[in-house]
Order: structure tokens, then C-alpha cells, then sequence
């Protein structure tokens, strides 16, 4: 029986290489990763002659190494008992890669946190932090960050059937590799079948916008943070990965003017329609998202006031959000007090149903000004009716773009919309437009 040791050209996010054995006795010749880790400039190379007088390099341990030197030791004892024992029932294909591994889960137990399974950890940070009172796109999030990286895992099986997506190769160039996927996804699923045949795979895929991109590396960095801090794994994979950042277009909103042409549309022929309407305009005078609003119920109003618990931050940082009700958003819950049941409103029929509804009432009001947005996917500025890109987050920013427009204290706003102080997320909600320059420059006049 002889051993060689190889050492391989992948590197993680600290810099260290893979190492691989090479085992051979008689016709069995078989080659595979070791499992182990090491900066490359702590190994020593020697050359060996066989009895042939045949000249070849060698890798070796250096003996100011003993911990890893008898790790490596124990390795190849480990592999030739396995061999002597079913040397007689024939040795298969990937044979050694299975007693490598059998032999780190058995004999060598603390290296396996470098070899935990990426979707192992997903798994357990769902389990340990997503309670039943997270929102639902929250857990939405986290589950289509989990199905991309197993159909990531799927993807690199085409070329290496054995590939195993763990945390000692999800390196710099293993993540670029990953962004870069997830932006092709719905091409490769296309092309390659076979990577959504597995239960774990399975679901619609469509192009990605580098900001969805960019959002679920975050998730994916916040599963390897809490990995760290619980002490699953040794070190973050993200410490030196640098991700792209998000780009947003000016934020676009309905002016008061815009509002009220939509409230004095006459919809008595389409009561559904009319609903959906006054649905829209209440959310406008409160400034909840579409997740809060299907939610309330007449509990949530208390003595002329909307108290509720944003559900996007109720697990991080629960606060009751209080918005005084104007006399427009009491008129609207006025005139459905008497529809039955606890819910404030008759049911939202589906979000998706809910934002073409609010697409079909502007463009019948007449609200078709042009605007310019940010294509997500080319991340080009471009021209569109306000109609056309309308959807129920436009009366959150409507909401928040007029009353700071009004008032240009980020603070106030703040405790009515729900955001933290000093929110970054806050800019994308406001605009600095024409008329606030003109008076900022008169203050100094």
C-alpha cells in the first residue's frame, strides 16, 4: 500500500488549501480530498526516487506539525484497516472519498464544523430563529435563499457528482460564483432540467434583479453570522467577500391632488372595484404596508387613533405604530362599519389581484402622469405612466412623501411610518424636490 499527499489549487476565505491522498495497492488507484485544511507555504516538497530510479515530487508534512501530522497519520491507518477489511468484497468506485468521510465523522470529530452543509445551516437557523410570530416574508425570504443554494448545489453536481456545498469551499470565488448564478438562474433551470428535479429544487423561476441578488447574499451572510456566534462554524465565509450594493430610483408617490382625483372617481357601477379603491386610499392616509393592512381588524382603532405592530419588525424590534385618522380615512372606515365580522375591512381578494386593481383605478382617473424608474434588472433609468408601475407600496411612500414634503422633519415622520431614527431605508420614501430646494435657498437669502 503506498499514500501521496497533493495539495489543491482551491483556496477558502482564509487562504488555506485543501489537501488530498492518493491510495494505491495493486489495481486499486483512487484519489481523493482529505478534508483538511493548511496555508500552502507551511508544506515542504521532496523528491523521492523509486527503486526504478524514477525521479518524482512529493508533498510532506513537516515534523513541526504533530497535531496534523498525526491527524494525516491516523487518516491513512484508518484507510488501510477499511481496506484489509473489504479487500475481499472489492473495493468500488469512490470508495476512499467514503472512508475519508467516515473517518472524520468517526474518529475525528472536531473538524466537522468546517464541513457543515450549507443547507444544514439554513435549516437550523430557521428552526432556532423563525417562531410563529415572524412575518411571512421573512420566512418567505429565507426559503427562496435556501431553494437558490441547493439548485446552486444541483448546478455544480452537473460537472462534479459528488459536489457537497460546505462551509470550508464556500469561499470568495465559491460566492462570486454563487451571486453570479442566482443572476442566471432561470437560464440554467432551462438548460439543465435536472436541477430542479429534487423536492428541495422545485418552484417558479424567473430573472433577478442585482438588488434581489444582492438581498439574499445578505440573508445567506446572516446565517453564517449566527453560525459564528453559536459556535456551529469557525469563522464567516463573508469576512472578505465584498457584495454588490443596492440601487434605488427616486421614490414615486401620488401628490394630494392625484389622491383626491382618485377618491371623487364615481365606481358605484363596480362595487368590487370601489372597494379596492377606498381600501387603497385608507391605506394612503396611514401609511401601513399591504402585510399590516389585510391584518387589522376594529380592535386596532382606539379612540380615533390606528395602533398596530408592524409585522415586518415585530420579532427585532416590536413597537406600536400610532397614526391619527383624518377625517378622509374616517369616512372610508365609516362607511364599511357595518359590513359584519371583526376584520376592518371586507377581505383583500389576493395581493396580486389587489395591485392590478390599483393600476386599473388610476388609469380610469386619469392619473397617468409620466414618471422615471429604475429597471431592475438593466438598473437603467426609464419613462413610464405612474399607472403602469403603480402597486399598494405607492401608498406607503405617498403617505410618507407628503407629510414630510409638509413638515421636513425625518423623526416626526418616522413615528408615524414606523421606521428606526436615522434610517437608511428612510431616503427611499422621500424626495428633495423642486420646491423644497427653492425654499432651502431662500432660508439664506
Amino acid at each position: 500500500m503506498t499514500f501521496q499527499i497533493y495539495v489543491g489549487k482551491r483556496e477558502n476565505s482564509r487562504g488555506e488549501v485543501e489537501l488530498s491522498l492518493r491510495f494505491r495497492c495493486g489495481r486499486v488507484d483512487q484519489q481523493a480530498t482529505a478534508n483538511i485544511w493548511i496555508a500552502p507555504g507551511l508544506l515542504t516538497e521532496e523528491i523521492y526516487v523509486s527503486e526504478k530510479g524514477r525521479r518524482s515530487r512529493r508533498t510532506t508534512i513537516p515534523d513541526d506539525m504533530p497535531e496534523l501530522k498525526d491527524l494525516m497519520g491516523q487518516m491513512i491507518s484508518y484507510i488501510e484497516d477499511c481496506f484489509m477489511f473489504s479487500r475481499r468484497r472489492g473495493v468500488t468506485r469512490g470508495w476512499l472519498a467514503d472512508i475519508i468521510d467516515r473517518f472524520h465523522e468517526k474518529e475525528a470529530p472536531g473538524r466537522i464544523a468546517e464541513r457543515k452543509d450549507v443547507l444544514g445551516l439554513i435549516d437550523e437557523f430557521l428552526d432556532s430563529t423563525c417562531r410563529l410570530e415572524s412575518s411571512c416574508s421573512r420566512t418567505e425570504a429565507y426559503s427562496l435563499l435556501r431553494r437558490s443554494v441547493a439548485r446552486f448545489e444541483e448546478f455544480r453536481r452537473i460537472k462534479l457528482p459528488r459536489f457537497k456545498l460546505t462551509v470550508s469551499c464556500l469561499n470568495d470565488v465559491c460566492l462570486k460564483e454563487f451571486e453570479i448564478f442566482m443572476r442566471k438562474e432561470h437560464f440554467w433551470v432551462g438548460r439543465y432540467p435536472l436541477i430542479v428535479s429534487s423536492p428541495d429544487c422545485t418552484g417558479r423561476t424567473r430573472a433577478k434583479s442585482q438588488n434581489t441578488v444582492n438581498d439574499r447574499l445578505k440573508l445567506l451572510k446572516a446565517v453564517m453570522n449566527w453560525a459564528v456566534r453559536t459556535r456551529r462554524i469557525p469563522y464567516n465565509p463573508f469576512d472578505n467577500f465584498v457584495k454588490g450594493q443596492n440601487v434605488y430610483g427616486t421614490p414615486v408617490y401620488l401628490s394630494i391632488d392625484e389622491r383626491r382625483k382618485i377618491e371623487r372617481l364615481n365606481l358605484s357601477r363596480c362595487p368590487r372595484l370601489e372597494l379596492q379603491r377606498d381600501i387603497f386610499i385608507f391605506q394612503c392616509c396611514v401609511g401601513c404596508r399591504v402585510s399590516d393592512l389585510e391584518k387589522l381588524t376594529k380592535s386596532n382603532i382606539v379612540d380615533g387613533e390606528l395602533n398596530y405592530v408592524a409585522r415586518k419588525t415585530r420579532e427585532g424590534r416590536p413597537l406600536t405604530i400610532r397614526v391619527p385618522l383624518n377625517s378622509t380615512a374616517q369616512k372610508i372606515l365609516d362607511r364599511y362599519s357595518d359590513s359584519g365580522g371583526e376584520s376592518l375591512f371586507p377581505k383583500i381578494y389576493s395581493r396580486v389581484g389587489y395591485n392590478n386593481s390599483i393600476k386599473r383605478i388610476m388609469r380610469l382617473a386619469g392619473v397617468t402622469r409620466k414618471v422615471l424608474v429604475i429597471n431592475p434588472l438593466t438598473r437603467e433609468s426609464e419613462s413610464h405612466q405612474i399607472c403602469e408601475v403603480a402597486s399598494s407600496h405607492i401608498a406607503r411612500r405617498t403617505f410618507i412623501g407628503n407629510i414630510y414634503k409638509k413638515f421636513k422633519d425625518q423623526g416626526l415622520v418616522s413615528e408615524l411610518s414606523g421606521h428606526s431614527p436615522g434610517s437608511r431605508a428612510f431616503a427611499r420614501y422621500r424626495e428633495i424636490d423642486l420646491d423644497m430646494k427653492r425654499e432651502m435657498v431662500r432660508a439664506i437669502d
